[in-house]
C-alpha cells in the first residue's frame, strides 16, 4: 500500500516553507455557503480578509476562495478553521511555469519560418515529428480537428500568423481568459482580465508545440482549438495555487477536452490543494497532462507538483535528434572567401557595425581554449576579434585572458553541437561563440596562412540552423525529474521531445525561439492526446483519463541512460523516463490494452509480491502473447555512506529483479480479456541503506512484434528505516537572530531564536513543540515521550518535501505557543526554554512516536 493509506489527516501548512508560501495568503475550500458569505462571515467575527479569487467557476469539482487575512495570526486561523462550512485551509503556495532550462531567442520572423523543414525535404521531415511517431499519424491525415485543449499558462500571442492572427470563437485561439492582468507576480492580488495575451513568451512557445500552422512549419496536433488561460504576468514570476486552481476549474467549466500546463515546483505528495483539484478534474473526466519539473540535478525523490497528483499524466523529456540553434548573422572573408554568411550567438556586449581581423592562436593543431592564456607572442589585441575554443576552464577566464592582451572583442568556439549565450564581467569585453563547424572552416584557413576578417551589423537579421545532436539525441534530458514521488508512485509516467525544440514566440520577441524543459515535452503529449481524441471522436468512442493515460504508458519505447555526453549500454531507470518516448502511431493503433499504467511493487516494509493485470485483445483476430520481463538500471538515491541525496548522474547498477510472469504465453480471443500475474524478487546485492530504486518494463509481444511495455518501479529498502532529517549538515540547529549557531546550554535570548532544519527525503508531518526546562510543572501538553508547554505557532509542518541542496527550513519563534493544533496562541513567561523537533519517516503514522526522528536544541534563556 502507498504512503497515503496511513495519513488521511489534513492541516494548515506552515508560512514558514521553504516551498515559498504567500505571506497571509490562504485558500479556503468550503461547503453550504459561497465565497460571499465567506466573506461576509470573517467581518461579522471581526477578521479582516480581502478577497483574491473566488475558485467554482460553475463546476461542482471545487468550491473555495482565496484571501489575504489581515491580521494573519494564529488566532485567527484557528478561528476561520472551526467554523463548520470551511472543509479545509491552506496556504497559498507559489509555482513557477516549467521554466526552459536553456533559450535561444529568434530576432526576426520572416527568414526563419522556411528553415523549420529540412531543406527540399517533406514537411513532417522535423526530427521530433519523426521521434514521437506523429509524422506518420499526419500521414493519415489527423491534426487533432475537433478538439479543445486549454493551455494554462503566460497566455498565448494569438497574433502570430501561426497561431491564427486573432482571438475568439471560430480562430484557432478561441477560447480563454486571462486570470491575473500582466502586474501579477504571485504575491500580489491577480487583476483578471478579459484578453489571455501573452507577454511573457512560455505560453506562446507551448501553443506552437501543439498546433502551430505555417507553410513548413506544423504543430503536433495543428487542427486543434486552442485555449489560453493566462496564469503569469509579465514577465513571468510566479503563480499561486489558488490562481491554478481558478485556471484549471475554469478550463473544465469551457468544456476543454484535455487541459495541459507546463507549471509545476517540487512537491512529491498529492495533498496540495491544487494536486487534489487535478485530480477531481481527472475522476470527472477531463485528463491533464503536467510538467514533471527539470529539476533533474537534484536526484531520486523529486517529483514535481502537480505532475504528482493522482490520475494526471506526468511528462518527462526527451532531447531532440537535431539542434535547432538561433543565430544572429554575420559574414566572414579570406583570400579565397568573399562575404561568407555564418551565424553566432551574441553574449556580453556588442560588436556594434563593424569590421574586424580574426586573431586565431593555434596550440597542436587546436584553436587554443585560453586556460592557461593566450601566446606570449600574441601582441597588442585591442583592435583585433580573439578566437577562442570553448574548454575545460570557465568563460570567464577566457574573456579575462583575452583582456590581458588588450583585447576588447572574444568569440568561443563551441566544443559541442550548437551555440549558447555567454555572460561574462571582464571589463569592455564583448563576447559571442560560433557553432564547431564555423570554428574548423576558420583553423582550416589559418593553416593555409589566410588572414580573416568578419563584418558585423548591429541590425543583422537571425538565421537558423539544426546541428546533429550525436551527444545525448534521442535520450532522456538531463533536466528530467526524477520519481517516484514520496509516497512511492512512479512519476514521470512517459516521455517526448523537450530538448531543444523550436517553436513560436510572441511577435514582440522576434516570433520564434528554441527552449529545452518538460515544458517542451508536456504540449507534445498533449497535441498527441489530442489526436487521439480526434480519432476515437470519429469511431464514436467515448474515452476516459484512465484509458489515455495508460495506452500513453504502456506504448513509450524505453530509452537507453545518456549521462548528458554518453550513452550507457543500459536502459535509463523507469524512476527517469516512464515508460520512455511516446510512439504516438502505436498508441492510436494498437490493437491490444492493458488496465494498468504501472506496476508499483513498494518498498520492502510494504512490498507486494506479486501484482497482476488484464490483457485485452481489441482487435479482430486471435492473438497469442509472449510475455517477458526487460530491466531497467536500479539507481542508489543518496551518495554512499551517507544520508545525502546523489545530484544527477546517481550511482546505477545492472543488479535486476527476478520477475516471474504466469502466463507468459497465452491466447485471446477478438473482444476477450485475460489476467497475468507478475511474481518479483527484489535484486540482489544491493546497498539498502542508498535507498535503490529498481525497475522495468513488462513486455508483451505478438506475432513477433513488441505491443505494449508496463512499467513497474519499487524500492528496495524500508523507507521507515530511511533518515529523513539532513542530520549529517548539522541540522536542525538553533540559531539567534545575527544566524549564529546558539550551541551552548543557558544562553540568552533576547530576540526571536530561529530553527532551522532541512530534509533528505520528503517528510509528512515536522512538529516543533516547547519545553519550559526552568518550570517542568507548565509543561501540561503531552506529545508522545515528552511534556511540553505547547507547540510552535504555525506547527505541525505538513506535505514538506526534501529540501535542495544548499536550502533549509527556517522558522523564528516569538515566545508564544499553541495548546491544541487549531487554537489560539498565548504568550509564555521568561525562563529556559528548549525545543523539540519531530520529523515523521516515510511511511510513518502520524499518532506513533516511533514514527518520528526527534532532536532537541540546547537550553535558551527567554526573556522578552
Amino acid at each position: 500500500m502507498h504512503l497515503k493509506a496511513f495519513l488521511t489527516f489534513v492541516g494548515l501548512l506552515s508560512p514558514a516553507l521553504a516551498q515559498r508560501i504567500v505571506p497571509g495568503a490562504y485558500i479556503a475550500e468550503i461547503k453550504g455557503t459561497n465565497s460571499n458569505g465567506f466573506m461576509n462571515k470573517a467581518r461579522t467575527h471581526g477578521i479582516k480578509v480581502r478577497h483574491r479569487m473566488t475558485l467554482n467557476q460553475e463546476t461542482s469539482i471545487f468550491n473555495g476562495i482565496s484571501f489575504d487575512l489581515e491580521d494573519d495570526t494564529p488566532e485567527n486561523r484557528a478561528k476561520i478553521n472551526s467554523w463548520g462550512e470551511v472543509v479545509e485551509l491552506s496556504p497559498v503556495r507559489l509555482y513557477d511555469a516549467a521554466a526552459p532550462v536553456a533559450k535561444q531567442v529568434t530576432r526576426d520572423v520572416a527568414r526563419l519560418i522556411s528553415k523549420r523543414a529540412a531543406a527540399g525535404g517533406p514537411l513532417d521531415a522535423y526530427p521530433p515529428h519523426v521521434q514521437g511517431g506523429v509524422d506518420r499519424l499526419h500521414a493519415e491525415g489527423l491534426s487533432g480537428k475537433g478538439i479543445k485543449i486549454a493551455v494554462i499558462d503566460t497566455g498565448i500571442d494569438y497574433n502570430h500568423p501561426s497561431l491564427g492572427g486573432k482571438f475568439g470563437p471560430g480562430n484557432k485561439v478561441a477560447f480563454g481568459t486571462d486570470l491575473v492582468g500582466d502586474r501579477y507576480d504571485g504575491q500580489n492580488t491577480p487583476v483578471p482580465d478579459n484578453d489571455p495575451v501573452d507577454c511573457a513568451g512560455h505560453g506562446t512557445h507551448v501553443a506552437g508545440i501543439i498546433a502551430a500552422v505555417d507553410k513548413d512549419f506544423i504543430g503536433v496536433a495543428p487542427e486543434v482549438t486552442l485555449g489560453a488561460y493566462k496564469v503569469f504576468g509579465c514577465p513571468a514570476a510566479s503563480t499561486g495555487n489558488d490562481v491554478l486552481i481558478s485556471a484549471f476549474l475554469q478550463a473544465q467549466a469551457d468544456g476543454a477536452d484535455l487541459i495541459t500546463a507546463s507549471i509545476g515546483g517540487p512537491s512529491g505528495w498529492t495533498e496540495d490543494p491544487w494536486a487534489k483539484v487535478v485530480t477531481r478534474i481527472v475522476e470527472a473526466g477531463t485528463p491533464c497532462s503536467i510538467a514533471a519539473g527539470n529539476e533533474g540535478a537534484e536526484g531520486l525523490f523529486y517529483a514535481s507538483g502537480a505532475a504528482d497528483a493522482i490520475g494526471a499524466i506526468g511528462v518527462g523529456s526527451v532531447n531532440n535528434l537535431n539542434s535547432p540553434v538561433v543565430l544572429t548573422a554575420a559574414k566572414f572573408s579570406s583570400a579565397s572567401i568573399n562575404g561568407k554568411e555564418f551565424g553566432y550567438t551574441p553574449g556580453t556586449g556588442s560588436f556594434g557595425t563593424k569590421t574586424y581581423e580574426l586573431y586565431i592562436p593555434v596550440v597542436d593543431g587546436q584553436i587554443t581554449d585560453a586556460c592557461a592564456g593566450l601566446p606570449a607572442d600574441a601582441g597588442d589585441l585591442k583592435d583585433k576579434m580573439v578566437v577562442i575554443r570553448r574548454g575545460t576552464c570557465t568563460f570567464e577566464s577566457k574573456a579575462q585572458a583575452a583582456a590581458a592582451k588588450g583585447a576588447k572583442n572574444v568569440m568561443l568556439v563551441n566544443n559541442v553541437p550548437g551555440a549558447v549565450d555567454v555572460t561574462v564581467t571582464a571589463p569592455g569585453v564583448s563576447v559571442g561563440m560560433v557553432i564547431p563547424e564555423t570554428g574548423a572552416e576558420w583553423l582550416k584557413l589559418v593553416g593555409q596562412k589566410e588572414t580573416i576578417s568578419v563584418s558585423f551589423d548591429e541590425e543583422a537579421t537571425s538565421i537558423i540552423t539544426a546541428v546533429p545532436n550525436p551527444i545525448n539525441g534521442g535520450t532522456m534530458s538531463v533536466f528530467t525529474s526524477w520519481g517516484p514521488t514520496n509516497e512511492m508512485y512512479q512519476r514521470p509516467h512517459i516521455s517526448a521531445p523537450g530538448g531543444n525544440i523550436l517553436s513560436t514566440y510572441p511577435l514582440a520577441f522576434g516570433g520564434y525561439a528554441v527552449l529545452s524543459g518538460t515544458s517542451m515535452a508536456t504540449p507534445y503529449v498533449a497535441g498527441v492526446i489530442g489526436l487521439y481524441l480526434q480519432k476515437a471522436k470519429a469511431e464514436g468512442r467515448k474515452v476516459t483519463p484512465a484509458e489515455l493515460r495508460i495506452g500513453l504508458t504502456t506504448t513509450g519505447r524505453p530509452l537507453v541512460f545518456n549521462d548528458g555526453a554518453k550513452n550507457s549500454t543500459f536502459l535509463a531507470p523507469v524512476a527517469q523516463q516512464g515508460g520512455g518516448i511516446v510512439d504516438a502511431y502505436k498508441f492510436l493503433h494498437s490493437k491490444t490494452s492493458v488496465d494498468t499504467d504501472l506496476l508499483e511493487f513498494n518498498d520492502t516494509q510494504h512490498f507486494r509480491e506479486s501484482m497482476s493485470f488484464k490483457i485485452t485483445n481489441n482487435g479482430d483476430k486471435q492473438a497469442t502473447y509472449k510475455l517477458t520481463d526487460i530491466a531497467g538500471a536500479t539507481a542508489y538515491t543518496t551518495q554512499e555512506g551517507s544520508t545525502l541525496p546523489q545530484a544527477f548522474p546517481p550511482t546505477m547498477l545492472e543488479s535486476y529483479a527476478d520477475v516471474k510472469i504466469v502466463p507468459n504465453v497465452l491466447t485471446i480471443k477478438p473482444g476477450q480479456s485475460k489476467r497475468v500475474v507478475v511474481r518479483l524478487t527484489l535484486p540482489a546485492g544491493l546497498d539498502a541503506a542508498r535507498i535503490p530504486v529498481y525497475g522495468g518494463w513488462i513486455n508483451i509481444a505478438s506475432n513477433g512484434q513488441d505491443r505494449l511495455k508496463i512499467p513497474y518501479m519499487g524500492v528496495a529498502t524500508a523507507m521507515k528505516k530511511a533518515t529523513v532529517t539532513n542530520f549529517e549538515e548539522g541540522y536542525p540547529v538553533l540559531l539567534n537572530y545575527r544566524n549564529e549557531s546558539i550551541p551552548v546550554n543557558g544562553t540568552q535570548v533576547t530576540r526571536p531564536p530561529v530553527l532551522a532544519w532541512a530534509l533528505v527525503l520528503g517528510s509528512a508531518v515536522v512538529r516543533v513543540d516547547i519545553v519550559c526546562v526552568s518550570n517542568p510543572a507548565a509543561n501540561d501538553v503531552p506529545v508522545f515521550t515528552d511534556n511540553t508547554i505547547g507547540s510552535f505557532p504555525t506547527y505541525p509542518n505538513y506535505w514538506s518535501p526534501r529540501n535542495p541542496v544548499g536550502e533549509r527550513y527556517l522558522a523564528a519563534w516569538n515566545g508564544r505557543v499553541v495548546k491544541q493544533e487549531g487554537d489560539p496562541s498565548i504568550k509564555v513567561p521568561a525562563g529556559v526554554y528548549k525545543f523539540v523537533y519531530r520529523a515523521l519517516k516515510t511511511t510513518g503514522r502520524k499518532h506513533s512516536g516511533r514514527d518520528y526522528e526527534r532532536w532537541e536544541s540546547p537550553n535558551f534563556v527567554w526573556s522578552p
